[in-house]
């Protein structure tokens, strides 16, 4: 009987599908339909300068880590909709049901990670979402998040 032992996988933000929305450009690094994770979504944005990531939203049944890398930002957090700064090597966790979103109102682009557990993006589970976030303008360009990539490594 033979035995296919796992291997690890590389992912990086410059070869994955950016998915760029108002606002801010999305890189969905690990998922299940990336690379077959089967319990995390892992990914990054890049929220533009004066930027947010609409709609905010609330996962019923999973639970989500904001990390920012770079930049800062504030999130959106709560029924009451409070305010939380952030700032490098700071994070947000929000357990199921809690409503959050982030923002930019900040002159320089904000990066931030993702985590989503159970497995899952918001944008495939609820593609409804995914359109009210495209309906406002376009992130800049793919190129000038990758520039901005570059300068933050």
């Amino acid at each position: 009987m033979s035995c296919i032992k796992p291997k690890a996988i590389k992912v990086s933000a410059y070869d994955c599908e950016v998915i760029p929305l108002s606002q801010r450009v999305n890189f969905k690094l690990v998922d299940p339909t990336t690379c077959g994770s089967k319990h995390l979504t892992f990914g990054m944005v890049v929220v533009e300068p004066h930027g947010s990531c609409e709609p905010g939203h609330v996962h019923d049944d999973q639970e989500e880590i904001f990390y920012c890398l770079s930049g800062r930002g504030i999130v959106i957090a709560d029924d009451d909709h409070r305010e939380i700064k952030i700032v490098p090597y700071e994070a947000v966790f929000f357990k199921p049901g809690v409503y959050h979103s982030i923002k930019n109102p900040y002159d320089i682009p904000l990066q931030a990670l993702w985590i989503i557990s159970p497995a899952g993006w918001v944008f495939d589970r609820n593609p409804g979402l995914k359109d009210v976030a495209e309906d406002a303008k376009k992130a800049k360009n793919v190129e000038n998040v990758h520039t901005s990539l570059e300068k933050s490594i």
